[in-house]
């Protein structure tokens, strides 16, 4: 007959020993994970001081605005707003963003789903060089196409139009959206094309009724970019655009000037610039997100 073995009190485990144990075991991962997100929330937080003080200061009077102290309580007012709405330049500028970044959506969107829907069916070896070579273009500091460009666009006097606008920003849109749209492409079977091409299709007819419903999220995406990007530029407009064509990103700096800078109205003008971009995104932004995520992936 086995002889019971006692159990030492000190050593008995009892139910709520192992809660308290537990309790023990998740208290470091509970502290880290509230650090981790009280660290999120001041980077974000820092992330927007900047916005939140362009928003209080286009709402600040002139005088406050140019107050060498920070004046956080104020009565708002629309004061700034009218004085840059009154200007008939503005809304000329307005005019121009708008129609260069529907007109570089427009071939971005063309260009870019052809490209790549011939880097994803075709098996060459250039096709693959092509592919790095779009890749190398994108990484390229705009910098470096600054002053051929001019150039180029000074021989053909297309300084001071669209085409040249439109011409500049698809270095932008086109490389970056081509690669997208290859990414989409190859996630794609072959053999739903092969089978529409049975059934009688064409390899054109194919594309546009098997493919690009398919491929429907990345070209959503692609316009998304193409449209934020273009509306966003500054660097080559300024120096590839004139007085007729100037878009409204650079319509920003002519509120700064030799007798000082005008607080208000350049914060008025930057919260019209950023109102289409910000709403734009707002509602686009999950549809941007898995996009991107879909196509790069691929």
């Amino acid at each position: 007959m086995a002889t019971p073995v006692a159990t030492s009190p000190s050593t008995a485990v009892g139910p709520r020993d192992s809660a308290v144990a537990a309790a023990s075991g998740r208290r470091p991962g509970v502290a880290r994970n509230r650090l981790l997100a009280l660290i999120a929330w001041c980077i974000v937080v820092g992330a927007l001081s900047p916005f939140a003080w362009l928003i209080s200061t286009a709402f600040k009077s002139r005088l406050d605005a140019f107050s060498p102290t920070p004046v956080f309580l104020t009565r708002p007012t629309l004061e700034n707003f009218r004085s840059v709405l009154s200007q008939g330049e503005f809304a000329l500028t307005y005019a121009n963003s708008l129609i260069v970044v529907l007109a570089t959506t427009a071939f971005t969107l063309l260009f870019g789903i052809s490209a790549g829907y011939a880097l994803a069916r075709s098996d060459r070896a250039s096709s693959r060089w092509m592919g790095r070579w779009i890749i190398v273009v994108r990484m390229t500091p705009p910098m470096a196409f600054a002053l051929p460009m001019f150039l180029m666009f000074q021989r053909l006097h297309l300084l001071d139009t669209y085409p040249a606008l439109v011409l500049v920003y698809l270095t932008i849109t086109l490389p970056f959206c081509t690669w997208l749209m290859a990414g989409y492409f190859m996630g794609i079977p072959p053999e739903l094309e092969e089978a529409a091409r049975i059934d009688g299709c064409s390899r054109v007819s194919a594309l546009w009724r098997v493919i690009l419903p398919s491929a429907r999220p990345g070209i959503a995406t692609a316009a998304i970019f193409s449209f934020i990007s273009s509306w966003n530029e500054f660097f080559y407009p300024l120096v590839v655009a004139g007085r007729t064509t100037k878009p409204a990103s650079v319509a920003i700096q002519g509120f700064i000037s030799s007798a000082g800078v005008d607080w208000g109205g350049l914060s008025a003008a930057a919260l019209l610039v950023l109102a289409p971009v910000f709403v734009f995104s707002l509602f686009t932004q999950r549809g941007l997100v898995s996009g991107l995520t879909a196509g790069a992936v691929k």
